[in-house]
């Protein structure tokens, strides 16, 4: 490893730390680290961190320091200047390579341990820091980012077709998994060790192994539901910056935002603002009579609470930009409304930002499977009165037996009966762009949709898959790379370990209790949260139309200048050509269902233009 090419990687990587750098080069090995002051204690960090034969790197933010400290006889007045990669280091060298099942936070970490010859890696258990890795022949090289990958290698990564394939034919179900052959993500909840015999990367968090939580008493849930809530978000606000959160008026940023403004009031500081994707009320967007309408809550809220909301700013202008992003990148992820949100808090000097992300698939779960599970183990009474309350009366007899059937009997059904009556949308019915030449070649990715697309007779079931699905990991993956140049970085409190355990732990029948869904999270906030909540209104719904439309009139006007018709061997070009300048359906949902797989092969066009048009040239030429 020669100095400048580990320098010139650094550099590639500015975004993720500009207030300094450093790199350490041994013989063959060689670290290198950008440096961002997130929490007070990382204001010490001097990574890369070397003691004897130990060399560390972290992107990490460790929520248990206290804990790790007095278990590793830190003095009190030694704390507060100790950086996290000091506690890690210190971590390995008490429990070697276990020292990972005792940490809690977001971290993505690589040590060089050169009495074992041996560099050991892990990432937390939801992928909130991102790590990518490739393995070429004797050489290892890791980074934040594939960019950082890409400076190191001696040749290009050539792109992977079977990842272009997924993406084209399931545009919905957005992995963490690199575009290109030889580019791996370390999957969450994963460590890698690499010794002179090899690599191996192996599970070191399992929502399947997570123990059950038990009490006497239902209000003991409640309790420890509280409990825990506070210390994620407070550990979430480590910092001497400010603060932001998202605010959709959902359970989850709702009860994040307020936590956190409380947490910080506390401190003697305040939330500086909250942002939400809502579009702001005006004549365009007036406050609807629905109590759904999410701005009602926003506003109760921050009235309540003397919030700050700044309301969602993007454009069809906005959607166009981010469908000609670097897909290869930043990956499968289309949540390009944050885009403004990132700009906007920068320029307020937010360091942090809150998000409620994650509680769907843990501690807000819903009811998928409950109904299944109700039945399957004989609780009628409440499985029927579930149906009673969704239908909205039994004399709607039409809608309870379509939920008895929908979610109580198809999840027992295989496979292939589930996906003739699946209520997902199949986007291989939805009008394609792609060529079929392409896509029959990869007859596996056809077949291979994830198994978050139906539900099965336990919810605990349903909480595992989508914790392995990748989805999550690939939008904090995607997000921390759309927020370096702001010097912004995203926490997860409704992921932390010690949450994601006790969701998982929880019994399946505290799921419906009440006559409600998501009852513990809700009997734990019932004092901060509003009466109701409402997340979907006509609004939101008629500012995503209107972002549709804007774009797809600056995709035409682009379209007819010519824009897209250079070849590309995975789309029918004149195809998408036609379709870029077709109007939209007439149809709002219908408009924005058949844009799906438009946006997909756009951006894969995007992505041949810019790496494999160059591959073809270069082995052409050769």
């Amino acid at each position: 490893m020669s100095p400048e090419t580990l320098a010139h990687a650094c550099t590639a990587l500015a975004d993720y730390g500009p207030q300094g750098s450093d790199i350490w080069v041994e013989g063959h090995l060689g670290l290198g680290y950008r440096h961002l002051v997130v929490a007070p204690e990382s204001r010490y960090e001097a990574q890369p961190l070397r003691q004897g034969s130990l060399a560390l790197v972290a992107d990490a933010i460790l929520h248990n320091r206290d804990e790790l400290c007095e278990m590793l006889d830190i003095p009190a007045h030694q704390r507060p200047y100790l950086p996290d990669s000091q506690l890690l280091l210190g971590a390995y060298r008490r429990w070697g390579t276990e020292c990972v099942t005792r940490l809690h936070g977001d971290f993505a970490f690589a040590l060089w341990d050169g009495q074992a010859q041996r560099l050991f890696a892990a990432r937390d258990p939801v992928g909130a820091r991102p790590f990518f890795y490739a393995h070429r022949g004797q050489c290892l090289s890791f980074a934040s980012n594939v960019r950082g990958l890409q400076a190191l290698a001696d040749a290009p990564f050539p792109l992977d077709e079977s990842r272009v394939a997924n993406y084209l034919i399931w545009p919905l179900n957005p992995v963490e998994a690199s575009f290109f052959k030889g580019i791996s993500p370390l999957a969450p909840g994963y460590s890698l060790m690499a010794t002179p015999d090899g690599l191996s990367v192996q599970r070191w968090w399992d929502p399947r192994n997570v123990p059950d939580v038990r009490f006497n008493r239902r209000e003991e849930y409640v309790e420890q539901c509280r409990e825990l809530l506070e210390r994620a978000v407070n550990d979430c606000l480590r910092t001497d910056h400010p603060v932001g959160t998202h605010f959709s008026g959902g359970l989850d940023s709702t009860g994040v935002t307020i936590l956190a403004n409380r947490l910080l009031r506390k401190q003697g500081r305040s939330l500086d603002m909250s942002y939400t994707w809502a579009p702001p009320i005006n004549a365009r967007y007036p406050l609807s009579d629905s109590q759904w309408d999410e701005r009602r809550t926003i506003l109760e809220v921050c009235r309540r609470e003397d919030i700050s909301c700044h309301h969602g700013i993007a454009d069809g202008s906005d959607y166009a930009a981010y469908c000609a992003r670097d897909l290869a990148v930043e990956g499968h992820c289309d949540l390009f409304e944050e885009l403004p949100v990132m700009a906007a808090a920068a320029s307020r000097g937010t360091r942090v930002m809150l998000s409620g992300w994650g509680g769907d698939e843990a501690l807000t779960f819903t009811t998928r499977g409950v109904a299944a599970f109700l039945l399957r183990s004989g609780r009628w009474a409440t499985l029927l009165d579930m149906a009673r309350r969704q239908a909205g009366g039994l004399r709607r007899w039409r809608r309870w037996s379509r939920f008895l059937w929908q979610e109580g009997c198809l999840p027992f059904m295989p496979d292939s009966v589930y996906a003739r009556f699946s209520p997902y949308l199949n986007t291989e019915r939805l009008p394609q762009a792609a060529r079929s030449s392409f896509l029959s070649q990869y007859s596996s990715v056809e077949v291979g949709r994830g198994a978050i697309w139906r539900v099965y007779a336990d919810p605990r079931r349903i909480q595992q898959a989508l914790l392995d699905n990748g989805h999550l990991a690939a939008r904090m993956s995607a997000w921390s790379n759309w927020a370096a140049p702001h010097r912004l970085v995203y926490r997860y409190p409704l992921t932390d370990r010690r949450i994601l355990e006790f969701s998982l732990g929880l019994p399946r029948e505290l799921l419906w209790q009440e006559g409600t869904s998501r009852w513990v999270y809700r009997r734990a906030m019932q004092d901060l949260l509003p009466a109701r909540l409402g997340k979907y209104d006509e609004a939101n719904e008629r500012k995503r139309v209107d972002q549709l439309v804007e774009c797809r009139q600056l995709l035409a006007r682009q379209a007819r200048r010519g824009a897209f018709l250079a070849p590309c061997p995975w789309l029918d070009v004149n195809l998408l050509h036609e379709r870029l300048m077709a109007p939209p359906d007439s149809d709002p949902g219908r408009a924005i269902q058949e844009f799906v797989p438009l946006e997909a092969a756009l951006r894969t066009w995007h992505l041949w233009q810019r790496y494999g048009a160059m591959d073809s040239q270069a082995a052409a030429t050769y």
